[in-house]
């Protein structure tokens, strides 16, 4: 048997495997694989967590689909039908950013479990209040109306806050690579669907759906309850897998507030890159939207069939852009690989910021484009939001692989963490952007 090798005083101990090096096998698979061991993976702990990922971007993304009922709903004042989506997103992004660092600045260990669960229960009552709000008989003026759908989105920024930090704190704890990618898996599809919706609706009755809800016939705020209804039932779903995994919980979790074992400072320093490839993926990722809501079909309007018209041909591209990041959330799950080199996680992050002088080449504002819509569809709106739920998922997932098992839920929170403040500054550089 060979001897133990003292590591070297130089050594970076930024990341100190669990497995010493003499148990180290040659195959970087077979290193992980032998952390995860450790608790037996659980398909149906992994759509258990998926489901309380899709909760917790359903009701933001019912918000945001309702915008044409809010656009009717406000139409009696100029000044809020103009700016009410501004107030939303920016009221959104600082408060989750302050929920953010209010957790992060916390000098004892919070009970993730509580905080998630109470999240949950957030977006149920979020998206009950605002499915009432759309029965014409609770009809209000545009002022009170637009505070209260303020005071909604506030409250879901919170619990977003909430649960970004504290699911994949959550999950972390479980000691399994899958379970944090199942979180992102959920919430790209919440992103999915949507979309997928609206292009379908588009399809299927082009002229209720291209025409304005003039004669206020209650079309727009049937679908506006559905939207709302169907984020209720998704949150009572996402409780129930909640309460079912709190269940299967390990043991070594920690209900109650207890003093930190670590602090941000050195976690900072065990997760530096991962940290950084996941803040740097979805700083580049907010910044899209910008890009979506200008580039349009090369084919002109009067000649364009329905699907290339704007009103379906902007989610189109948010569809496609949705389709990759899901396929880049499985893909990550199995890129085990990015686990034992942390640095190349975060260049090839970095490197996504070739994809922004390739949206430049696309028809923005009908200015032309270099090789038609397919390049735009295919190689910069798929394949952007592939590489984002790639390697965002796989910055997640080597939490248990990373960090000793004791702090692996204040890791998970950290990471969790980054997540919001990567979302939070491209919002940011996006709205400058815009107004540029």
């Amino acid at each position: 048997m060979p001897k133990k090798m003292k590591p070297s005083a130089r050594a970076d101990q930024s990341y100190s495997p669990l497995i010493s090096a003499p148990e180290r096998h040659s195959n970087d698979r077979r290193d992980v694989e032998a952390v995860c061991m450790e608790n037996l993976f659980s398909l149906l702990n992994y759509f258990c967590f998926f489901v309380i990922g899709l909760s917790m971007m359903w009701t933001w993304s019912m918000i945001l689909q309702a915008v044409p009922f809010f656009h009717r709903r406000f139409r009696e004042n100029p000044w809020i039908l103009q700016y009410f989506q501004a107030f939303y997103l920016v009221f959104f992004a600082f408060t989750m950013l302050s929920i953010t660092l209010v957790l992060g600045s916390q000098k004892s260990r919070p009970s993730y479990t509580s905080y998630l669960g109470s999240a949950l229960i957030a977006y149920v009552v979020v998206a009950t209040l605002l499915m009432l709000s759309t029965l014409t008989n609770l009809n209000m003026g545009a002022n009170i109306y637009f505070v209260f759908t303020l005071a909604m989105v506030v409250i879901t920024a919170v619990a977003n806050g909430l649960s970004q930090n504290a699911a994949f704190a959550f999950a972390a704890g479980f000691g399994r690579t899958e379970y944090a990618p199942a979180i992102m898996t959920g919430e790209a599809l919440a992103g999915l669907l949507p979309s997928s919706i609206e292009i379908a609706s588009a399809l299927a009755f082009p002229s209720a759906y291209f025409e304005l809800d003039e004669n206020n016939t209650g079309q727009t705020d049937y679908l506006t309850l559905n939207y709302f209804l169907s984020a209720v039932v998704v949150g009572l779903a996402s409780l129930c897998a909640f309460k079912f995994l709190v269940g299967r919980a390990p043991t070594h979790f920690h209900p109650k507030t207890t003093k930190r074992t670590s602090n941000r400072t050195r976690m900072a320093s065990k997760l530096k890159w991962p940290a950084l490839a996941n803040f740097m993926c979805l700083c580049i990722s907010s910044v899209s939207p910008v890009f979506i809501s200008k580039i349009v079909s090369v084919v002109p309007v009067e000649k364009a069939s329905i699907i290339f018209r704007p009103e379906a041909f902007i989610p189109l591209a948010i569809v496609l852009w949705n389709i990759g990041d899901l396929l880049g959330s499985v893909i990550a799950v199995h890129s085990l690989f990015l686990i034992r080199y942390p640095r190349l996680l975060f260049v090839l992050s970095l490197s996504r910021l070739v994809f922004i002088p390739l949206y430049l080449m696309c028809n923005i504002d009908g200015r032309g484009s270099v090789a038609g819509d397919w390049f735009y569809l295919i190689i910069v709106q798929f394949l952007f939001g592939l590489t984002h739920g790639w390697l965002s998922g796989a910055s997640m997932m080597g939490v248990p692989v990373w960090i000793n098992e004791e702090d692996r839920e204040e890791a998970g929170a950290f990471m969790g963490m980054t997540l919001v403040a990567g979302l939070v500054a491209g919002s940011m550089l996006g709205l400058a952007a815009a107004q540029a």
